[in-house]
């Protein structure tokens, strides 16, 4: 079947291979322009690295659709600055350019004072984890950090969790190495800091670590751990606040991290460039709303680390309303200004979050299993929700791509060619698995 189009999808990661894939069995030509080397998004740069087993399996899956003939992966090649939308759709003439660019950038935590930080006493969650799961490669050179005890979290998320959860895997892991003890992270993930320390003849108190700190601004029962429809009824709203409990009491258990609920960031005390203190407002639940109480509390603190959501990223060329892409429909996902251009995943919800994710990929009841043992998210489901998405913006681009004239066999070669120097200039050869495999053998 020759190509009746030659499209664009910017960004290779689950939803983004699942939509290249779909148009490309559709017979159209794809290109995919990825920022990264590789492909895999929040699967590898997000997701804590303990989920191990699962990030191979969706690899595996965006290996398997990114290798499709009909498509032409772009390494390293971000849209905004090494090609352009004007570029797509001007220049190469290209009718359909999709973006499936997530949520990667921190949303700015408004404390008093926090910006007369120099040093690493203050962090946002994306660059942490990134660290965090690339830290061990012997090739990594990115920035490095260091968790400090008494470590501040603030958020209440799923995300906020892993976060406290790194602080204290990296607490532990450097006190058990001054007693020559190399600790096992999927151990101590699996079955918790003091069960990894006993295991060695440690003992956590002895170690002198001091525990981080979640601070969330309503209570515990309100965390967002768990999907909730809009209007849930009572029932089901009383088994969601019991889970939410049993899953701090867990982590508590587990991992040692502290919980403080009704604790809103207000002020820090900067010295040299640092943080010493952090002033926090004491927040109330009354008459159904929450409200600052006019209290506040100061306590030491050496880091903070905001873990407040992710939305996405600032792209030079594509407008923008607020923290979020100019979109009038968020059904179809097409951008205000571009007729043409789509939206896919966390790009349109402009929310990182596992809660937002499943609701846009209308998949609530399928997604998340938490229950009195801890268990906090299905990730499979949650990125088999995602590639169900995936599939049902296809038919929307399918039916977008009808309603124009096909482009002419010129047209196609002159995108062809385009797309094919950006590969050549990257050092890519035209074969995923090839190159796949080069990338990961230069860690």
């Amino acid at each position: 079947m020759n190509p009746s189009h030659f499209v664009a999808v910017v960004g290779g990661a689950c939803a983004g291979s699942e939509i290249a894939h779909g148009l490309a069995e559709l017979g159209m030509e794809v290109a995919v322009f990825e920022q990264n080397p590789l492909p895999y998004g929040k699967i590898e740069d997000g997701l804590p690295i303990w989920h191990e087993k699962l990030q191979i399996r969706e690899k595996k899956n965006i290996d398997t659709k990114l290798s499709h003939p009909n498509i032409h992966f772009v390494p390293s090649c971000k849209l905004g600055e090494d090609v352009t939308l004007v570029k797509l759709r001007g220049d190469l003439g290209l009718p359909l350019v999709v973006l499936a660019t997530g949520a990667w950038r921190d949303r700015g935590l408004r404390v008093d004072g926090i910006d007369a930080v120099t040093d690493d006493s203050f962090l946002y969650q994306n660059p942490l984890v990134y660290w965090f799961n690339h830290q061990h490669e012997a090739n990594f050179s990115g920035r490095t950090y260091r968790i400090e005890p008494g470590a501040a979290v603030i958020g209440g998320g799923l995300a906020s969790i892993d976060v406290a959860k790194i602080c204290m895997f990296e607490l532990t892991k450097r006190a058990a190495a001054e007693h020559g003890v190399t600790c096992d992270l999927l151990h101590m993930e699996h079955k918790g800091i003091f069960s990894e320390l006993e295991r060695h003849g440690l003992d956590f108190a002895q170690l002198g670590i001091q525990p981080a700190r979640l601070f969330y601004r309503k209570r515990i029962i309100d965390m967002p751990l768990v999907p909730m429809p809009d209007n849930p009824s009572e029932d089901k709203l009383a088994k969601a606040e019991k889970v939410r409990i049993k899953l701090i009491d867990n982590c508590r258990r587990k991992y040692g991290f502290e919980v403080h609920e009704l604790r809103s960031p207000t002020a820090v005390e900067v010295v040299d460039g640092g943080i010493r203190k952090l002033t926090l407002g004491v927040n109330q639940y009354k008459d159904g709303r929450f409200s600052a109480t006019g209290e506040t509390e100061t306590i030491a603190c050496r880091q903070i680390i905001s873990s407040i959501g992710s939305i996405p990223e600032e792209i030079k060329g594509v407008a923008m309303r607020g923290e979020l892409y100019d979109t009038d429909n968020a059904f179809t996902g097409e951008l205000a200004a571009d007729p043409g251009v789509y939206l896919v995943g966390n790009a349109i919800t402009g929310r990182g979050n596992i809660k937002d994710s499943m609701k846009n990929a209308q998949r609530l009841s399928k997604v998340v299993t938490a229950n009195i043992n801890g268990d906090a998210v299905d990730f499979e489901q949650l990125f088999k929700s995602q590639a169900e998405l995936a599939k049902e913006s296809v038919a929307k681009l399918e039916a977008y791509l009808k309603g124009i004239s096909p482009q002419s066999e010129e047209q196609q070669a002159t995108a062809r060619d385009a797309v094919k120097k950006l590969q050549e200039e990257r050092g890519y050869g035209g074969d995923f698995a090839t190159w796949r495999d080069q990338v990961l053998a230069a860690r």
